[in-house]
């Protein structure tokens, strides 16, 4: 557990980003030009998709094999 600990405190913000970016991802809503939608994010933010629900959203990337969290 010690040698996990440090090894995380050392990594760069980028390489913490891309942990986990092909296991997790988060839902979070997006507003763009007046629409309403729910953005599908990688753990490194890279954007994946777009659905018209919270819920949809949370499907698709559960499909999609990533366990999906719904943010604020």
């Amino acid at each position: 557990m010690q040698y996990q600990e440090t090894t995380l405190r050392q990594m760069s913000s980028a390489a913490f980003g891309m942990l986990g970016s092909m296991d997790i991802a988060y839902i979070r809503k997006v507003e763009d030009e007046g629409e309403i939608t729910y953005g599908i994010f990688a753990a490194n933010g890279e954007k994946l998709g777009d659905e018209s629900s919270a819920d949809i959203a949370m499907v698709v990337a559960r499909q999609n094999d990533f366990e999906a969290f719904l943010v604020n």
